[in-house]
């Protein structure tokens, strides 16, 4: 959420952190972007409703087992993973 509205930030340390974090998002929104706009993604979708759709995908952690259980990805999630050359 790149919203700078609601910054209840008490220390100009923490200020500063604060718009650190805010800078790094939009640098990583900005890369997620461009290859949509590469990839002609960005006229029949958009960074929001990828993030969305991205956020029921799971990884879960077993103790004493090597190997993470994931969520079984949709064919949007799919698509998605192929276009950021994401693997899991």
């Amino acid at each position: 959420d790149l919203d700078m509205k609601r910054l209840r930030i008490h220390s100009n340390t923490a200020m500063e952190g604060r718009i650190f974090i805010q800078f790094v998002a939009l640098i990583l929104t900005t890369y997620l972007r461009r290859i949509m706009e590469k990839q002609g993604w960005n006229r029949s979708h958009n960074l929001q409703e990828i993030m969305s759709e991205m956020k029921s995908l799971k990884e879960i952690s077993v103790e004493g087992k090597r190997k993470k259980l994931v969520t079984t990805p949709t064919k949007f999630q799919r698509q998605i993973m192929e276009l950021y050359q994401v693997t899991l």
